[in-house]
């Protein structure tokens, strides 16, 4: 278990460089997290942080930014931008998070989602421990099994994990994640899960397709 070097590949050739948040994320955060109430600035650590898509959303609204990534390629774009602004680790956010928090916000944009249960358990465990009294965390895009892309893939040697897609949103991108809803209240047990929506999106051109996902928001008790 360790970090797909096919995303280090992604991002070196100039994919997936998202420049804004998710509508979903930057929903729920304002919601549930309600970082403009705050008295101090918001201190925020985002999990596979990519080339910093969420970054002007936390300064937007006056937060402190922390990324994790194993992607060098897109630790250095995210540098070239912002410079000094933001604080950045490059590491397995499954095996190690070098940031001590605590953090008021924890986010994740289907990042955690390209692991096994063993890894997502790990990094949710440094997580709670990072996470202030009362801290939430934010997760979007914890593909469901009702994805049409569950049975498309080639199962791994990891339960609920698949591999070896080569077209589609997953193309390239090594292992995928797919959750019902029982596993994540199993994953979020030490969590009180405050949304936990399930989202279905079905497509008719160019081709028929059922994507589904879920969010997450979840309190540290």
């Amino acid at each position: 278990m360790s970090f797909s070097s096919e995303w280090e590949d992604i991002y070196a050739a100039g994919a997936h460089h998202s420049v804004w948040p998710w509508s979903e994320l930057i929903s729920l955060i304002m919601r549930h997290a309600a970082p403009y109430k705050s008295q101090t600035p918001c201190r925020v650590l985002e999990i596979g942080c990519g080339v910093g898509a969420n970054i002007p959303l936390v300064h937007w609204f006056g937060g402190e930014f922390w990324g994790i990534d194993n992607s060098s390629s897109a630790l250095e774009s995210i540098k070239s931008r912002f410079g000094k602004k933001v604080k950045l680790a490059q590491a397995d956010f499954c095996a190690e998070i070098p940031f001590a928090g605590p953090f008021d916000l924890v986010i994740d944009r289907a990042s955690l989602t390209h692991n096994p249960t063993l890894g997502i358990q790990q990094s949710l465990e440094m997580i709670e421990e990072r996470l202030a009294p009362g801290g939430i965390f934010v997760g979007v895009h914890w593909f469901s099994k009702d994805s049409d892309d569950f049975t498309r893939g080639i199962p791994s040697e990891y339960p609920d994990v698949r591999k070896g897609y080569k077209d589609g949103p997953f193309a390239e991108v090594g292992l995928v994640h797919f959750f019902d809803r029982d596993k994540i209240e199993s994953l979020f047990s030490n969590f009180t899960i405050e949304v936990l929506d399930h989202v279905v999106s079905e497509s008719y051109t160019p081709k028929p397709e059922r994507l589904a996902w879920w969010n997450i928001v979840a309190k540290k008790k």
